[in-house]
Protein backbone atom coordinates (compact mmCIF):
# COMPACT_ATOMS: atom_id res chain seq x y z
CA UNK A 1 0.00 0.00 0.00
CA UNK A 2 2.66 2.20 0.88
CA UNK A 3 4.36 1.75 -2.44
CA UNK A 4 0.91 2.90 -4.67
CA UNK A 5 1.01 5.73 -2.05
CA UNK A 6 4.73 6.83 -3.15
CA UNK A 7 4.20 5.72 -7.10
CA UNK A 8 1.05 8.12 -6.99
CA UNK A 9 2.91 10.77 -5.26
CA UNK A 10 5.69 11.08 -8.13
CA UNK A 11 2.97 10.66 -10.90
CA UNK A 12 1.52 13.85 -9.92
CA UNK A 13 4.80 15.76 -8.77
CA UNK A 14 5.74 14.47 -12.68
CA UNK A 15 2.58 15.32 -14.10
CA UNK A 16 2.51 18.93 -12.64
CA UNK A 17 6.16 19.33 -13.32
CA UNK A 18 6.26 18.08 -16.81
CA UNK A 19 8.29 15.02 -17.80
CA UNK A 20 11.29 14.46 -20.34
CA UNK A 21 11.84 16.78 -22.87
CA UNK A 22 8.16 17.58 -23.73
CA UNK A 23 8.49 20.15 -20.76
CA UNK A 24 6.73 23.59 -22.05
CA UNK A 25 6.32 26.85 -20.39
CA UNK A 26 2.92 28.36 -20.83
CA UNK A 27 2.68 31.72 -22.32
CA UNK A 28 5.71 31.14 -24.37
CA UNK A 29 5.89 32.97 -28.01
CA UNK A 30 7.89 32.27 -30.96
CA UNK A 31 11.15 34.58 -31.45
CA UNK A 32 13.27 33.78 -33.94
CA UNK A 33 15.26 35.57 -37.16
CA UNK A 34 19.01 36.23 -38.03
CA UNK A 35 21.89 38.10 -37.36
CA UNK A 36 24.17 39.82 -39.54
CA UNK A 37 27.51 41.73 -39.09
CA UNK A 38 28.33 44.22 -41.96
CA UNK A 39 25.74 42.47 -44.19
CA UNK A 40 27.18 38.76 -43.59
CA UNK A 41 25.46 36.18 -41.99
CA UNK A 42 27.14 35.40 -38.78
CA UNK A 43 27.57 31.28 -37.71
CA UNK A 44 28.02 30.81 -34.16
CA UNK A 45 26.97 33.87 -32.13
CA UNK A 46 24.97 33.66 -28.91
CA UNK A 47 21.80 35.46 -28.52
CA UNK A 48 20.25 36.48 -25.11
CA UNK A 49 16.87 37.98 -24.19
CA UNK A 50 17.47 39.63 -20.87
CA UNK A 51 13.97 40.72 -19.66
CA UNK A 52 14.02 44.30 -18.92
CA UNK A 53 11.60 45.22 -15.53
CA UNK A 54 10.07 42.38 -13.50
CA UNK A 55 6.55 41.92 -15.34
CA UNK A 56 4.95 38.50 -14.61
CA UNK A 57 5.96 35.92 -16.22
CA UNK A 58 9.53 36.99 -17.59
CA UNK A 59 12.52 34.50 -17.85
CA UNK A 60 15.71 35.29 -20.18
CA UNK A 61 16.17 33.44 -23.54
CA UNK A 62 19.12 32.49 -25.85
CA UNK A 63 19.79 31.08 -28.88
CA UNK A 64 22.90 30.23 -31.04
CA UNK A 65 23.22 31.30 -34.69
CA UNK A 66 23.36 28.92 -37.37
CA UNK A 67 25.42 28.93 -40.66
CA UNK A 68 22.94 31.09 -42.38
CA UNK A 69 22.61 33.65 -39.28
CA UNK A 70 19.44 32.42 -37.94
CA UNK A 71 18.09 31.46 -34.85
CA UNK A 72 14.75 30.34 -32.69
CA UNK A 73 15.11 31.57 -28.90
CA UNK A 74 14.26 29.40 -26.27
CA UNK A 75 13.76 29.56 -22.43
CA UNK A 76 13.61 26.02 -21.32
CA UNK A 77 13.82 23.84 -24.38
CA UNK A 78 15.28 24.43 -28.04
CA UNK A 79 12.68 26.73 -29.95
CA UNK A 80 10.53 27.33 -27.55
CA UNK A 81 10.45 30.50 -27.10
CA UNK A 82 10.03 33.92 -24.93
CA UNK A 83 7.36 35.67 -23.14
CA UNK A 84 5.86 38.65 -24.68
CA UNK A 85 7.56 41.81 -23.44
CA UNK A 86 10.80 44.03 -23.77
CA UNK A 87 14.20 42.51 -23.37
CA UNK A 88 17.22 44.00 -23.96
CA UNK A 89 19.54 41.93 -26.31
CA UNK A 90 23.11 41.19 -26.55
CA UNK A 91 24.97 39.22 -29.20
CA UNK A 92 28.73 37.56 -29.20
CA UNK A 93 30.88 35.05 -30.28
CA UNK A 94 34.13 33.77 -28.62
CA UNK A 95 36.77 31.51 -29.78
CA UNK A 96 38.60 30.28 -27.76
CA UNK A 97 41.55 28.18 -28.82
CA UNK A 98 43.42 25.37 -26.81
CA UNK A 99 42.93 22.94 -24.23
CA UNK A 100 43.28 24.33 -20.60
CA UNK A 101 46.51 22.94 -18.24
CA UNK A 102 45.27 19.61 -15.94
CA UNK A 103 46.08 20.48 -12.58
CA UNK A 104 46.77 17.18 -10.09
CA UNK A 105 46.42 18.66 -6.50
CA UNK A 106 48.49 15.77 -5.73
CA UNK A 107 51.57 17.01 -8.27
CA UNK A 108 53.31 19.94 -7.35
CA UNK A 109 54.41 20.44 -11.07
CA UNK A 110 51.01 20.48 -12.48
CA UNK A 111 50.26 23.31 -10.08
CA UNK A 112 52.64 25.63 -11.67
CA UNK A 113 50.91 24.73 -14.69
CA UNK A 114 50.74 27.60 -17.49
CA UNK A 115 47.17 28.54 -18.70
CA UNK A 116 47.54 29.16 -22.61
CA UNK A 117 44.58 29.36 -24.15
CA UNK A 118 43.68 32.40 -25.69
CA UNK A 119 40.26 33.89 -26.75
CA UNK A 120 38.92 36.03 -29.74
CA UNK A 121 36.33 37.94 -30.15
CA UNK A 122 34.36 38.08 -33.22
CA UNK A 123 31.88 40.67 -33.23
CA UNK A 124 32.31 44.29 -31.92
CA UNK A 125 32.28 44.67 -28.13
CA UNK A 126 29.76 47.12 -28.00
CA UNK A 127 27.13 44.34 -28.86
CA UNK A 128 28.14 42.10 -25.56
CA UNK A 129 26.29 44.58 -23.21
CA UNK A 130 23.27 45.22 -22.67
CA UNK A 131 23.92 49.13 -22.04
CA UNK A 132 25.35 49.60 -25.48
CA UNK A 133 24.08 47.27 -27.60
CA UNK A 134 20.94 48.86 -28.58
CA UNK A 135 19.68 45.67 -29.73
CA UNK A 136 16.21 46.22 -27.29
CA UNK A 137 13.34 44.38 -28.64
CA UNK A 138 9.89 44.20 -27.79
CA UNK A 139 8.04 40.81 -28.58
CA UNK A 140 4.53 40.69 -29.35
CA UNK A 141 1.66 38.22 -27.71
CA UNK A 142 1.82 36.27 -30.92
CA UNK A 143 5.69 36.34 -31.16
CA UNK A 144 7.81 37.26 -33.53
CA UNK A 145 9.77 35.48 -36.29
CA UNK A 146 11.37 38.09 -38.04
CA UNK A 147 13.73 40.07 -36.09
CA UNK A 148 16.62 41.28 -37.86
CA UNK A 149 20.02 42.22 -35.75
CA UNK A 150 22.16 43.64 -38.55
CA UNK A 151 25.31 44.37 -36.34
CA UNK A 152 28.00 47.00 -37.98
CA UNK A 153 31.79 47.62 -37.37
CA UNK A 154 34.91 46.45 -37.18
CA UNK A 155 36.82 42.90 -35.46
CA UNK A 156 39.84 43.10 -34.41
CA UNK A 157 40.40 39.04 -34.53
CA UNK A 158 43.31 39.38 -32.12
CA UNK A 159 43.34 36.55 -29.69
CA UNK A 160 44.08 37.57 -25.96
CA UNK A 161 45.74 35.13 -23.43
CA UNK A 162 42.80 33.74 -21.50
CA UNK A 163 44.11 34.67 -18.15
CA UNK A 164 43.87 38.35 -19.59
CA UNK A 165 40.07 38.16 -19.75
CA UNK A 166 39.53 37.43 -16.08
CA UNK A 167 40.01 40.42 -13.27
CA UNK A 168 42.53 40.25 -11.30
CA UNK A 169 42.09 41.22 -7.41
Amino acid sequence: MKLIGISLALLSVCLLMGCGSGSRLEGLVPAEGVVTLNGTPVDGASVVFAPKGSTSPSSSASAQTDAEGRFQMMTLNPGDGVYPGEYYVTVTKTVIEGEAPVIDPNDKASKKAVDTRTVTECLPMVYADITTSGLDQTIAADGNKNIEFKLTGDVQLKPRKITDTVRKK
